[in-house]
């Protein structure tokens, strides 16, 4: 594939800079460059080079290999080429230099300061010890443990103020999610707000008991937002805090936490059904080996029929466990159809009456506390259809009325896949990706269906059924705590606890759904600054 092969002298002048090239890569012939390859003319030989040095983002991928085939070569004798045109061209003595940019200078002011050692504390999660080091490191400075402690606290002073003044409002009402941690024996009360993840209340307290809970909700209120409904797991003191802070809601007992116990119950049966195989197999090896009549009727017999039990008992208990998940869902997975409360109550109902019938103590045990909460249990879908009624008549103008059910459940199908990748069951991605396919086939490029579809989605997220992200920001808060362990004092716990509250409301999502956006900007609320130094005093600039 021979371009350009100059033969013989024309007395042709190429324009500058062409003209410098030419000569450099051999003017007349190109056989100065590759004696060897007298089927290559200069621009053949121009062109690859320029190819093989252009940056590889800018380098479409088997470009060289292609190349290599039209041009007859292999590629190491392209990249070979390439660099005796770059030798050519540019000779080390006489090869351009680069400008060499300004170093920047850094102004170690008191603000920059305090902004590295409560970005490196915080989003950084280094202790102070280490701290010293990142500082000497990066400014040729440092200070004390005692300094740094003090800057951490002061700010954690100036944090709480700013919560304090904060106006909360613009969520209105929220079906809020609480929990409580513990910190070197102190309980620490957290409410949240599940949508946004907005933290409305955090608290070092003396106890968690019902009354100390009354006094945070009716706390959490304080600056503006409203709680419509509960999530939290099944403490038995959480129903009288109810009272104490005459907070007459309805309650969403933890799904998430439910799961949680009936898989641990599952796997400790597993293991014991399993310990019950091992023994009838070392007897089996004992009377094997000599048989003993006493043996196989004392031991052997009842280890068989205890094995069989106890399979019994794990099979009927993760049979019925499939059940009560289904029971607790919000959307069927496989077929996207939206649960009715009626007759998940009825599934539920069954399953635990099923559940009665297996004769352990420790199941028995946990039935008897779902027993108790039973009512609870599916409160959400009471939230979810109370939001889908106005939700269809806001559908009827968009879609034909035999449409509707088909958009509901294709697109609750869809967000149920998500949530079950979010959470981790990697199992469900080919699925997901088919309920995202049929997805996109439903709404096409129509902007008012994919707006309902958002809308639909929303809906479903704020009908919560779990407080599993209050347990990942109580996950975030311990590991905050715990390396900076130099203080045993609730007030200064209580001070590290309000530096955590304003970084995470004011940190922005690096991913997921939320991505690009803080806690506090998801819900509404205007703190004054997006920056969370800033609002502590120390601007950026």
């Amino acid at each position: 594939m021979t371009l350009y092969r100059q033969k013989q002298p024309t007395g042709i002048t190429w324009p500058e800079p062409l003209e410098i090239t030419w000569h450099l890569l051999g003017g007349e012939s190109a056989c100065a460059l590759a004696p060897r390859l007298p089927h290559l003319g200069l621009a053949d030989i121009l062109f690859m080079s320029t190819v093989m040095h252009l940056p590889r983002p800018q380098r479409r991928w088997g470009m060289v290999t292609w190349m290599a085939d039209v041009f007859l070569l292999s590629r190491p004798a392209l990249y070979a080429l390439a660099e005796r045109v770059r030798q050519r061209v540019f000779p080390e003595a006489e090869r351009p230099a680069l400008p060499t940019p300004e170093q920047p200078v850094i102004a170690v002011t008191p603000e920059r300061l305090a902004r590295t050692i409560l970005t490196t504390s915080l989003p950084g999660k280094t202790a102070i010890r280490p701290l010293r080091h990142v500082l000497e490191e990066a400014f040729d400075q440092t200070r004390s443990i005692g300094w740094i402690s003090e800057l951490i606290t002061s700010a954690g002073r100036r944090a709480g103020q700013v919560l304090g003044d904060i106006d909360t409002s613009p969520l209105g009402t929220v079906i809020a999610a609480r929990d409580e941690t513990f910190f070197q024996g102190h309980p620490l009360l957290l409410v949240l707000d599940p949508v946004s993840t907005s933290i409305l209340f955090a608290q070092v307290t003396a106890d968690r008991q019902a009354d100390t809970w009354g006094i945070a909700l009716l706390m959490a209120q304080e600056q503006g937002v409203t709680i419509g409904g509960l999530v939290e797991d099944m403490a038995r003191m959480y129903a009288k805090s109810q009272k104490e802070a005459e907070l007459e809601v309805l309650v969403q007992k933890d799904v998430w936490h439910i799961q949680r116990d009936g898989a641990r119950i599952r796997r400790d049966l597993e293991r014991a059904a399993l310990r019950a195989t091992r023994q009838v197999i070392e007897l089996e090896d004992q009377l094997c080996k000599e048989w003993d009549g006493s043996l196989f009727d004392d031991h052997y017999i009842p280890a068989v029929m205890k094995e069989a039990l106890r399979y019994d008992q794990h099979d009927a208990f993760a049979r019925w466990l499939s059940h009560l998940v289904d029971a607790l869902e919000l959307v069927d997975w496989r077929s996207g159809e939206i649960r009715d409360r009626a007759i998940n109550g009825w599934l539920l109902e069954e399953t635990l009456a099923a559940m009665s019938d297996i004769d352990h103590p420790r199941v028995r045990k946990w039935v008897k506390t779902l027993r108790r909460h039973q009512s609870q249990l599916l409160t959400s879908l009471g939230w979810f259809e109370a939001s889908l009624q106005p939700y269809r008549q806001q559908l009827a103008p968009i879609l034909p009325a035999d449409q509707h059910e088909t958009f509901l459940r294709t697109v609750a199908r869809h967000w149920r896949l998500q949530q079950a990748l979010i959470n981790g069951h990697l199992s469900f991605r080919r699925k997901a990706q088919e309920a995202e396919a049929a997805l996109q086939a439903l709404l096409g490029q129509d902007p008012q269906r994919r707006h309902m579809a958002e809308k639909l989605c929303a809906l479903l997220d704020a009908a919560c059924r779990t407080s599993s992200i209050l347990e990942g920001v109580n996950g975030l808060l311990k590991q905050f705590l715990h390396n900076h362990q130099a203080f045993r004092c609730p007030d200064t716990l209580q001070l590290y606890l309000n530096l955590f509250v304003l970084w995470h409301n004011l940190r922005v999502f690096e991913r997921g759904k939320r991505q690009g956006k803080s806690p506090y900007q998801l819900a509404g609320i205007d703190p004054g600054s997006d920056d969370w130094l800033t609002l502590l005093g120390y601007p950026a600039k």
